[in-house]
């Protein structure tokens, strides 16, 4: 941690706040890097959108950006859904730079040590964290299991971190909002 405490995510969430959204934005689009495999101590092997989750360079900006993008609209929701690994990667640094809490649901099928298939505080407003939407399986199935256990929960959005690699674009977000009856954060 760097000058005296303060982490990486509280340097990069200051030099957010002195920046405006929209140059921002712009900034993070355009420094992506090239050969996202390719890091200091070996080459990243994987799907090429885990590949960028898995290059931490890459992460901390996807964490940021989502960080900026979020916070205009925090007092909306209380938790963070998210499932799996893509969920994973992300999901804790967010929550804890937004102050949220972390739904975490099992996928189906999933072995593993606990017998919960929804780990967290129980959500009344929540968004779903996730890396791409694509056949949609996921969210329907997160927000399934948290309807089936706290029916009075309400999921406010779906936030993608990888959005230019959703089915879904700014042509189409009327037909998420129509399958899915919830916002699509940042399309």
């Amino acid at each position: 941690m760097p000058l005296g405490g303060t982490s990486i995510y509280s340097l990069l969430l200051i030099q957010c706040v002195r920046i405006t959204p929209s140059v921002f934005t712009m900034n993070i689009m355009n420094s992506i890097i090239e050969e996202v495999r390719r890091t200091e101590s070996g080459i990243i092997q994987g799907s090429s959108h885990t590949c960028h989750i898995l290059n931490h360079k890459v992460r901390n900006k996807i964490i940021i950006k989502a960080v900026c993008d979020l916070r205009k609209m925090s007092d909306e929701f209380d938790s963070i859904a998210c499932c799996g690994t893509s969920g994973l990667m992300v999901v804790p640094q967010i929550a804890e730079l937004l102050n949220k809490n972390i739904v975490l649901i099992r996928k189906q099928n999933e072995k593993c040590y606990s017998d919960f298939t929804i780990e967290g505080v129980k959500p009344f407003r929540y968004i779903i964290v996730d890396d791409l939407i694509c056949s949609g399986n996921t969210v329907r199935h997160i927000k399934r299991t948290i309807g089936e256990e706290y029916e009075r929960s309400q999921c406010v959005g779906l936030y993608c971190y990888m959005p230019n690699e959703c089915a879904y674009t700014k042509d189409t977000v009327k037909l998420f909002e129509r399958d899915y009856h919830m916002r699509l954060l940042n399309i």
